[in-house]
């Protein structure tokens, strides 16, 4: 074999290696790319098994449902454990806690249960509603007047306002040592003005109205100092009824009602203190205390169960997202507006403010 000879052989030994070498990396680099693909393909379907294994408990939950709200009364006399909880209102959403027609088709029920020996309202709530609250509060007192049982409150975390106001004419009223209660009173609104914010982005608006009263308290315009007074006239109308209701269920001056029901809450030993509550207790010692008058020891639930079906599941789905979209394509002045629309209202209420949960 010739140098040339030699030389070529040597050549083609070296492309031949340097090709081999190309070959095996690119083996391993595409069964490298073959495992990683693998490794992240598993991660991907283990999350959508992940999701579609956690969708399907809360569909079947939704599924199963509540068909049908807790039977009581089933076992001969018994105490009924009223349970309000939440805002005391009409809203029709069966999901929340508390249901004011369903509350009020129990306390008539258990009027006319012959086995009923005494109702025991079991309170969680900020009170809501003058309208829904005086409609309760009455329900319960012809429940008194009607059947002679007794009537118990118990308050748990929270027993203000409104929910106060339904318990004024219980026989006893037995408070949680860290309850907060008291807020004897009244208000409306929020009444917002977005006179000035509108005046600065060059909007005006106005309402060809009846008379000058009319459409007043829309978030467009200011108060007048007339109409003001309307609205606090009423105000006053319905804070002499709450205190009128305390004064006489819990045998109050008047003259002391007006001072200790300034709006504020109290806690349960300040409550015991000036009045309003009879003893600071667990429930447990609220129906030991019961059972002497009740005649019984059998006190059986009377709660609402809030209702959540597959449809209900998926609407709040569609909802969610619907209200994500729309947040992300409004402008800053579009969210204010809806804002001020959505808050803005006329409605009065017998409930602690602070302690209701607004949105």
């Amino acid at each position: 074999m010739d140098n040339n000879e030699s030389r070529n052989s040597g050549i083609e030994n070296i492309e031949f290696a340097r090709a081999g070498g190309m070959a095996t990396d690119a083996a391993e680099a595409a069964a490298g790319r073959k495992k990683g693909f693998t490794l992240k393909k598993g991660i991907i379907i283990i999350v959508i098994l992940a999701v579609i294994f956690a969708g399907v408990g809360i569909i079947a939950a939704a599924i199963q449902g509540n068909s049908s709200q807790p039977e009581y009364g089933q076992d001969g006399p018994y105490v009924g454990v009223l349970k309000i909880t939440g805002e005391i209102n009409g809203d029709n959403d069966q999901t929340s806690p508390y249901q004011h027609d369903w509350v009020m088709a129990q306390v008539k029920k258990m009027k006319n249960d012959p086995d009923n020996k005494g109702i025991m309202l079991y309170i969680d709530s900020p009170g809501g509603s003058v309208f829904q609250s005086d409609e309760l509060y009455n329900a319960l007192e012809n429940y008194k007047k009607k059947t002679k049982r007794p009537l118990y409150a118990y308050f748990d975390e929270t027993a203000a306002s409104g929910a106060y106001y339904i318990s004024a004419d219980a026989d006893k009223i037995i408070a949680n040592k860290l309850c907060t209660t008291g807020s004897i009173g009244v208000y409306m609104g929020p009444v917002i003005d977005s006179s000035g914010l509108l005046y600065k982005l060059g909007v005006g608006v106005d309402f060809i109205k009846s008379g000058p009263n009319k459409a007043m308290g829309n978030p467009f315009q200011p108060l007048t100092a007339e109409q003001r007074q309307i609205y606090q006239s009423q105000i006053d109308e319905y804070y002499l009824r709450f205190a009128d209701i305390v004064s006489k269920g819990r045998d109050i001056p008047i003259d002391t009602v007006y001072t200790i029901g300034d709006g504020r809450t109290y806690t349960a030993t300040q409550a015991v203190q000036n009045g309003l509550v009879d003893e600071v207790g667990t429930y447990t010692d609220a129906k030991k205390l019961m059972k002497k008058d009740a005649g019984t020891s059998n006190f059986e639930k009377v709660e609402y169960i809030p209702e959540q079906t597959l449809r209900d599941v998926l609407w709040g789905m569609e909802e969610s997202m619907k209200e994500y979209a729309d947040s992300q394509s409004k402008s800053d002045i579009e969210k204010t507006m809806d804002y001020i629309s959505e808050n803005s209202s006329h409605a009065f209420y017998y409930e602690a403010f602070d302690l209701a949960d607004k949105d």
